[in-house]
């Protein structure tokens, strides 16, 4: 079941990947993509702490599978974790952008980059 949720996880990052706003290093902007993706959260301040820590993790080699699964025990569901990867690589750490990309193209993602 958990190997189900990362791979929809993976297929929804995949996907997001074409999508995705121009990287920029804004909190704000994060929050936004979130909200507009309909991801609930409990508090605001908790949330860019949550996209700090993924831009964190990528940042220390962490591929997006691992910090997907670290989102789904935090409680969030596996499209959830996908948003909140994509959005913070595309407002929080654009630095982390070239590592989630080629992770995408090697599952096979052909279509536009973050």
């Amino acid at each position: 079941m958990r190997g189900l949720s990362v791979v929809a996880g993976s297929l929804v990052v995949c996907a997001a990947v074409g999508w995705a706003a121009p990287a920029q290093a804004d909190q704000y902007e994060f929050i936004s993509f979130l909200d507009d993706s309909g991801v609930s959260y409990g508090s605001i301040i908790d949330m860019i702490d949550i996209g700090k820590a993924v831009c964190h993790d990528l940042r220390s080699g962490d591929t997006p599978p691992i910090v997907m699964g670290r989102l789904a025990n935090a409680g969030f569901a596996a499209a959830e974790a996908s948003l909140i990867l994509v959005s913070a690589v595309s407002h929080m750490c654009g630095d982390a952008k070239a590592g989630v990309n080629a992770w995408a193209y090697q599952q096979g993602y052909t279509g536009q980059a973050l």
